[in-house]
């Protein structure tokens, strides 16, 4: 499983590892994400996870 942050809700859902890299949306706030597994370090920071967040409205669009 992987691990995503949702940079619109803060919620951290989890996906299959087949589903890496893919679109999909938040299960909590329903908002787009591409999911790629959160740093091993810790969480996104918050200008990465804007990036993230801008990059999946233009693909969605």
């Amino acid at each position: 499983m992987i691990t995503v942050n949702c940079s619109a809700c803060g919620g951290q859902p989890q996906f299959d590892d087949s589903e890496s890299g893919k679109k999909a949306v938040c299960p909590l706030c329903r908002e787009p994400l591409i999911l790629t597994p959160t740093k091993s370090c810790g969480a996104l920071s918050a200008e990465e996870q804007m990036a993230q967040y801008e990059e999946s409205l233009k693909e969605t669009d």
